[in-house]
């Protein structure tokens, strides 16, 4: 374990600012950029005394040595318990009224991980599932890339995808896959009245072929140019969007009626 995981950082103005927003009471303690500093650290550093959080000012050297980042921008977290704290899927099925879920299946690079978090959270998802094995972790630079999507949204991780895709489908919610060889575009998906996951693979190698054999459906982008394939994280907005469309036609349907 090294010496920035045992300490549990996060860092950058949006992710702290979400930490301070959403769970303020999780923070130890907040590293701060010796002056001079931006208008933002200062609000920052505003927040934190008003919770009565610990600030310690520092060197840009050191943030950058204790975060193994020069991305810091004059801010870094350190968290007294780990985000990833144990989910209970079971609790969130029976209180969560119309799910919009997005599985990432091996997904190793943590920029992508992290622009796929922050797309989620935009687009209105309320729980991030990721395969916990062959997949990048849940790290300070993941969490800098989402750019605070990660604080306002439950995540689970397990090495059991298919056991959680198989209790999402128990419970009616529809699983859509992802892939290239669909001859269905996401244009062409049915509204939907229930919940909705979406798995997305990595764009090396996409979906796993058994979890693509409990989709109820699957479907790709449509790719109009010479380019083989969309880079993971774009795809993920693009997607995660439509989908999120065709949520909002379902319910505009049924009002009609």
């Amino acid at each position: 374990m090294t010496d920035q995981d045992s300490l549990n950082l996060i860092y950058g103005i949006h992710t702290c600012n979400a930490q301070l927003k959403l769970n303020p009471g999780n923070i130890k303690k907040i590293y701060l950029k010796k002056a001079p500093v931006n208008n933002q650290i200062s609000k920052i550093a505003k927040q934190a005394e008003n919770f009565n959080i610990l600030i310690e000012e520092a060197e840009k050297d050191f943030l950058t040595t204790l975060c193994l980042s020069s991305k810091h921008q004059g801010v870094v977290c350190e968290l007294n318990n780990k985000l990833l704290s144990s989910f209970d899927i079971d609790l969130y099925l029976q209180t969560e009224k119309k799910p919009f879920i997005v599985i990432f299946d091996s997904i190793q690079d943590p920029r992508n991980l992290g622009s796929c978090i922050r797309s989620s959270n935009a687009a209105g998802v309320s729980l991030i599932i990721k395969r916990k094995s062959n997949s990048c972790e849940i790290s300070p630079l993941v969490h800098k890339t989402a750019s605070g999507g990660l604080q306002g949204l439950s995540l689970l991780e397990t090495n059991n995808l298919a056991m959680i895709i198989k209790k999402l489908k128990t419970n009616n919610i529809r699983v859509i896959g992802t892939a290239d060889s669909s001859e269905s575009t996401i244009y062409e998906m049915e509204p939907c009245d229930t919940g909705v996951a979406v798995i997305l693979g990595s764009e090396g190698v996409g979906i796993s072929k058994s979890l693509l054999e409990l989709c109820d459906d699957i479907c790709k982008i449509p790719i109009y140019g010479s380019v083989e394939c969309l880079n993971v994280a774009v795809a993920t907005g693009i997607t995660l969007y439509q989908i999120r469309k065709m949520i909002k036609k379902t319910k505009w349907i049924f009002e009609i009626l």
